[in-house]
């Protein structure tokens, strides 16, 4: 869907915010081992989350021994949550920030973005702002835990101007071809993904 923004989608995850743990735990995801795998994710890691929610990848995060995680989402209740949820995790925060528009030093060895690509809606923008973020040679992955057909008819009943619906993976990745080097494309049924790397000479 086109015509969004980022208040918008700021105001429908702000409504489903007390209803989110319940789903997030429904579609708990063995595959999240995998995306965080893409990333090069590991210990010591300082990542970079977008679009975190609840911090559904954290306990992936914790599991591998990173040193670091900035988990950064747009809506301002599931932050709040997210740092009550995570409060023994110090090695986690959370910002309730429009992720395309920050302004991080390069710091960062890898930039996950788990389900929740579809929701932004400035992806030049945004990949702009993870190739500053990202050190030489760091590494994003964009992922889902299903397939795009899934995906895009979930998000054809979604409120208007909160989602984009998916090209196939190869084409998503195509905006990232500028600033980065594409190692990696999944499009299955039970999987959607792209990756690669932030060249040295970057």
């Amino acid at each position: 869907m086109d015509g969004g923004s980022v208040e918008a989608v700021a105001r429908y995850f702000d409504e489903r915010a007390d209803g989110w743990l319940e789903m997030e735990r429904s579609t708990r995801s063995a595959l999240q081992p995998a995306v965080a795998a893409m990333a090069g994710v590991g210990a010591g890691s300082r990542v970079l989350d977008l679009g975190c929610g609840l911090g559904v990848m954290v306990p992936t995060y914790l599991e591998l021994g990173i040193a670091q995680a900035t988990c950064v989402d747009v809506s301002e209740r599931m932050i709040a949550q997210a740092r009550i949820r995570w409060a023994d995790a110090p090695q986690v925060e959370f910002l309730a920030a429009d992720a395309a528009q920050l302004d991080l030093e390069r710091a960062f060895d890898a930039v996950v973005i788990y389900n929740a690509y579809p929701h932004f809606m400035d992806r030049p923008a945004l990949v702009g702002m993870c190739s500053r973020a990202l050190v030489p040679g760091g590494r994003f992955v964009v992922a889902h835990s299903t397939g795009r057909a899934q995906i895009n008819a979930h998000h054809d009943a979604v409120a208007a101007g909160v989602s984009l619906g998916l090209e196939t993976a190869a084409e998503e990745a195509q905006a990232w071809k500028d600033a980065f080097t594409v190692d990696g494309i999944v499009d299955a049924p039970g999987f959607f993904a792209f990756c690669g790397f932030l060249p040295r000479g970057a």
